[in-house]
């Protein structure tokens, strides 16, 4: 396992914005194409001037400059933060952060296939059933047994007397 605080840097990023219910963006500004490929930080809204770029800054911004280039983005949302502008009230929440640079180490405890609690294949239900029949198989077999002593007995009786 690894040491969280060692993991855990918090930094201000500054990439393409996606839209949801809940954000770690404090803020976002709208910017032409060539103003953020220059990472000029001049540029930028004095909310931004402490920020570092993310990796991959320009893949991310031709990925989000491929969206808002979409017709429904063009006539629907781009309103949402005008070129020029910083907004500021989006539903900010850091209850699920973000961890960079996280390195996923797997282990077999990921195997969750093998879990009965979240048994999605009916495997508890089986294993129920299957106790269910040898217990009701092992009463009928001490049932048949005791019957048969019984019998032994009546019949040691009869002949006894």
């Amino acid at each position: 396992a690894q040491a969280p605080t060692s993991m855990m840097l918090h930094h201000r990023l500054l990439m393409p914005i996606c839209a949801g219910a809940k954000t770690s963006f404090r803020c976002a500004t709208g910017l032409t194409l060539g103003a953020a490929m220059s990472r000029d930080k001049v540029q930028l809204p004095e909310e931004f001037a402490d920020g570092i770029f993310c990796d991959d800054w320009s893949y991310r911004l031709e990925a989000a400059t491929r969206t808002w280039q979409r017709p429904h983005a063009q006539d629907n949302l781009m309103d949402l933060v005008p070129l020029g502008k910083v907004r500021t009230n989006f539903n900010f929440s850091l209850d699920n952060k973000r961890v960079l640079n996280f390195d996923n180490v797997v282990t077999d405890d990921d195997n969750v296939k093998q879990d009965m609690s979240i048994d999605v294949y009916g495997r508890a239900d089986k294993k129920a059933r299957e106790e269910t029949m040898a217990k009701a198989a092992a009463e009928a077999e001490a049932a048949a047994k005791a019957e048969q002593e019984q019998e032994a007995d009546e019949l040691d009786a009869l002949l006894a007397a």
